[in-house]
């Protein structure tokens, strides 16, 4: 449908910031031009198993926005049936947990030519749908349009370690934030994928991303030593991942900043808690590559729960 505009939320059953997301997404969309003749049909695809919470915001979502609500069991042949269901908010359901297993669901439902795709635990400018979907509008070849991710830090030294990386201007696609042309997008991507929108960015390649740094979309960080573990051994795996299964496929990404520039960029202050991170970034793809060898792959997927406390959804 030429027409319609896609929201495409993959989210854990137990995650719990859905509806802010889902409102902060709402108000975004409301002031995109596009909203003035386009509707929005907004997909939610619910995976794994172990929680009502994220089901819970999905419909109070709905009954506050007025629209719709089709809620279906993907995985005993309703695909089809989310695709006729009313231009509103379809919940897709599976009990197979993964981002990879729900970007897939996702896409083939998605309905429009135009998706944005965001995470269910993020906030973001209420401009930057509008900022998205224009700069697809003014390069016609591209496949993606990225927003640029920001963090949310809470006061503390160690927080303000975690934040360190984000003063540095990455040139790689959003995993939080980004709309898409479908139709350029890969028909699926593998399950097992560990970190799924940087094999989506190599795969489309950086001829065909256009990024979008006015668009922000905020990160809460991880709290504790405990979670930044948590969060950043699955990232480094993911890492080793790519270059282990899809050797040469990094060559498709933009040049990363080269160390002096990014460097620049900081205070004296900044460079400290910088050293501070990579030491324990450093730790963690040693983890990370040893768990890999060894195949140990199933506890990176627990939360890091201090990502999930924004006011009012922890």
């Amino acid at each position: 449908m030429s027409d319609v505009v896609t929201l495409a939320v993959p989210c854990r059953t137990d995650e719990p910031a859905l509806g802010r997301t889902l409102a902060a997404a709402l108000a975004s969309w409301r002031r995109a031009p596009e909203s003035s003749r386009c509707p929005l049909d907004v997909l939610v695809c619910l995976n794994g198993e172990g929680g009502d919470r994220a089901r819970r915001d999905v419909h109070a979502f709905a009954a506050a926005a007025d629209m719709p609500l089709t809620a279906v069991a993907v995985d005993s042949g309703g695909l089809s049936r989310a695709t006729a269901a009313p231009i509103g908010v379809t919940v897709l359901d599976t009990p197979r947990a993964g981002k990879p297993v729900a970007w897939n669901l996702l896409r083939r439902a998605a309905r429009g030519t135009i998706a944005i795709f965001a995470d269910a635990d993020v906030s973001f400018s209420d401009d930057a749908f509008g900022l998205l979907l224009a700069a697809l509008a003014a390069v016609p070849g591209a496949v993606l349009a990225s927003a640029k991710t920001t963090c949310a830090p809470r006061p503390g030294l160690f927080e303000g370690i975690m934040a360190a990386p984000y003063g540095i201007d990455f040139p790689n696609l959003s995993a939080q934030l980004y709309a898409a042309r479908v139709a350029g997008l890969p028909a699926a991507m593998p399950d097992d994928l560990i970190e799924p929108e940087r094999w989506l960015e190599l795969t489309i390649g950086r001829e065909r991303l256009v990024r979008v740094p006015e668009a922000r979309v905020a990160v809460r960080l991880p709290a504790t030593v405990a979670d930044f573990f948590r969060q950043r051994i699955r990232i480094e795996m993911g890492k080793v991942q790519l270059a282990r299964e899809y050797p040469g496929i990094e060559a498709r990404g933009a040049a990363q900043p080269r160390a002096r520039a990014a460097l620049a960029s900081l205070d004296a202050a900044g460079l400290a808690r910088l050293g501070a991170y990579l030491a324990l970034r450093s730790a963690a793809h040693a983890v990370a590559w040893w768990r890999y060898r060894r195949g140990d792959v199933d506890a990176i997927w627990r939360q890091a729960a201090t990502t999930k406390e924004w006011d009012g959804a922890a």
